[in-house]
C-alpha cells in the first residue's frame, strides 16, 4: 500500500515538473522532498546540466530551498550568489551547475511542507511575476495530487476526526466514478428543466468537492462538458453529437480549455482538470 502511494507521488511530481517546464519554458525544474523535520533532498529534476544538484541534501534555512522550508513562503532570487535574502552555503554547487535565477515554492499537504518546487535558469535574467504565479499554481495542483494519493491509499478503519474512512477505491473503481461523472454531465446537458439540470450539475460538483481546490483557472460549464466527453474517449464528432452542437464548436471549447490549463493534448487537458479538482 505504502509503496504504491510512493510510486503515485513520484508520478505526480514528475508530471508537475514536465507541466511546469512546458508552461513556462524555463529549462530547469526540480523537486526537493522533505526528509526528516529540517532537511530537504532534491529527488527529481529536469534540465540539469551537471550532477552537482542531483540528490543534494539541504538543511532548513540554507539557500533558497532551505529558506522556503523554514519560512513556508516562496522565495525568488535573480542572482543567486549575490542575493541578500538567502544564506550562501550552497554557492559552490549552484556555480557548478551554472544557475543564476531561481524560484522556489513550498508544497504543503495537511499543513505540513512535503517538498519544494523549483524553477531555474542558467542565465542572469529575472524570473517575473507570471513565472512565480505559474510555479505557485503548479505547487497547488501537486498538493492536491499528493493529498488524493494519501486519501486513496489510506487503510480501512483509519479515522479522521470522528468520521470513519471507507476503504480505498482501486483503479477500476476510480474509473467507474470518473465515467459516472462524465455521463452525469452529459445527461444534465440534455435536460431542459432548469431545476433538474442544476440538481444534476450540483451532484457532479459533489463528486469532486472532497478534492476541490481554489482554482486560478476557471472552466465554464460547456468546457467541462467537452472535457467530460473527452474523458470518456469520445472524438470531437461524437462529443458534438452528444452535446447537440457542431464539431467546430467542440474544437473551439477544447482549444480554450487547453489554453487555460496549459495542456498540449486533449488527454493532458483531462489530467490537468483532474489535478485541479474540476473532474474526478
Amino acid at each position: 500500500m505504502e509503496s504504491q502511494r510512493i510510486r503515485d507521488d513520484e508520478d505526480a511530481i514528475r508530471s508537475a515538473l514536465s507541466s511546469l517546464k512546458n508552461a513556462t519554458g524555463i529549462p530547469v525544474t526540480m523537486y526537493a522532498t522533505v526528509v526528516g523535520e529540517n532537511r530537504l533532498q532534491i529527488s527529481q529534476w529536469i534540465g540539469l546540466r551537471t550532477p552537482a544538484l542531483q540528490n543534494l541534501c539541504i538543511d532548513s534555512g540554507v539557500g533558497v530551498g532551505g529558506r522556503v522550508l523554514k519560512t513556508r513562503r516562496p522565495v525568488g532570487v535573480s542572482d543567486y550568489t549575490r542575493a541578500n535574502v538567502i544564506s550562501h552555503e550552497m554557492d559552490s554547487v549552484i556555480q557548478d551547475e551554472g544557475l543564476h535565477s531561481i524560484v522556489a515554492v513550498p508544497v504543503i499537504v495537511h499543513r505540513e511542507v512535503r517538498g519544494i518546487l523549483y524553477v531555474g535558469v542558467h542565465s542572469p535574467v529575472r524570473l517575473g511575476d507570471k513565472v512565480i504565479e505559474e510555479v505557485a499554481m503548479t505547487a497547488r495542483v501537486l498538493e492536491q495530487d499528493l493529498a488524493i494519493n494519501a486519501a486513496a491509499r489510506r487503510p480501512e478503519g483509519v479515522r479522521t476526526g470522528s468520521m470513519k474512512q471507507n476503504r480505498a477505491l482501486n483503479g477500476a473503481e476510480w474509473e467507474q466514478v470518473r465515467s459516472t461523472h462524465s455521463k452525469l454531465r452529459m445527461l444534465a446537458n440534455r435536460i431542459e428543466q432548469e431545476d433538474i439540470r442544476q440538481e444534476l450539475e450540483e451532484l457532479c460538483d459533489q463528486m469532486v468537492a472532497p478534492v476541490q481546490v481554489k482554482q486560478t483557472t476557471k472552466l465554464s460549464a460547456r468546457e467541462l462538458d467537452v472535457l467530460s466527453c473527452v474523458a470518456l474517449g469520445h472524438t470531437n464528432v461524437e462529443a458534438a453529437e452528444e452535446m447537440g452542437i457542431g464539431a467546430e464548436t467542440v474544437k473551439s471549447y477544447l482549444r480554450s480549455v487547453m489554453r487555460k490549463l496549459g495542456a498540449h493534448t486533449r488527454y493532458e487537458a483531462v489530467n490537468a482538470a483532474r489535478r485541479i479538482g474540476a473532474l474526478p
